[in-house]
């Protein structure tokens, strides 16, 4: 009697902990951070020859642009998307001119990251939405280029939205707008962010404006 007594007890309490467990992994899963790979469609590159007017836009699907495209959609309290845009030094020189390294060797390895990233909340009822912040950065990978002429844009939809623009003296950023909710729009009008920055060659005049936008909604 007391060994089927004590079997009873042990079942008992294994059982109880499996409960436990499991009540505690659908817990952690219901708070797990919802990753998600935006479209890399989505995002629009374009380069902008300052001498001549010239104006590239880069398909981010395409590799012989040899554009990285890095992109997140988080799930949290708010939702946050961006992205990480490295474009390369052939896309930023002159044609037919190519730095040197201090060696004398050509350097071809540089480039530009661009990073723009947004965090937003839309009503339960998925008809309002409000922008809550707007970051990101400009990380040239050469110390042969520079950024001048920062501006970062964003609105919370292009009719009954906010609009937001900012000039980073730096070459990071991050901006609270404090808003409300407005009506939240869809397709042409929807909510878009949008960063722009000269790069510049140090010793050369010619500079090339890169523009990296996003709809985010």
């Amino acid at each position: 009697m007391k060994k089927v007594l004590i079997l009873f007890i042990s079942v008992s309490l294994i059982f109880s902990l499996s409960l436990l467990i499991h009540a505690d992994k659908s817990h952690a899963s219901d708070n797990l951070v919802d990753v998600k790979m935006l479209d890399k469609g989505q995002v629009k590159i374009t380069i902008i020859n300052d001498q001549t007017g010239e104006t590239k836009v880069l398909n981010s699907k395409d590799i012989e642009n040899n554009v990285e495209v890095n992109s997140i959609r988080s799930n949290e309290e708010s939702m946050t998307v961006g992205y990480d845009i490295f474009i390369p030094v052939e896309d930023l020189n002159p044609k037919g001119i190519t730095p040197l390294d201090t060696t004398g060797g050509s350097k071809t390895s540089g480039g530009i990251t661009a990073r723009l990233y947004v965090n937003y909340d839309v009503s339960s009822n998925n008809e309002r939405i409000r922008l809550n912040r707007v970051y990101g950065s400009w990380t040239p990978k050469s110390s042969l280029y520079y950024l001048t002429n920062r501006v970062v844009n964003a609105h919370s939809g292009a009719i009954y939205g906010k609009k937001l623009t900012k000039y980073p003296t730096s070459n990071s950023f991050s901006y609270t707008t404090g808003w409300g909710y407005n009506y939240r729009a869809l397709g042409s009008a929807s909510p878009m962010a949008w960063s722009s920055a000269k790069a510049h060659v140090h010793g050369m005049t010619l500079t090339h404006t890169i523009i990296v936008e996003f709809s985010y909604s």
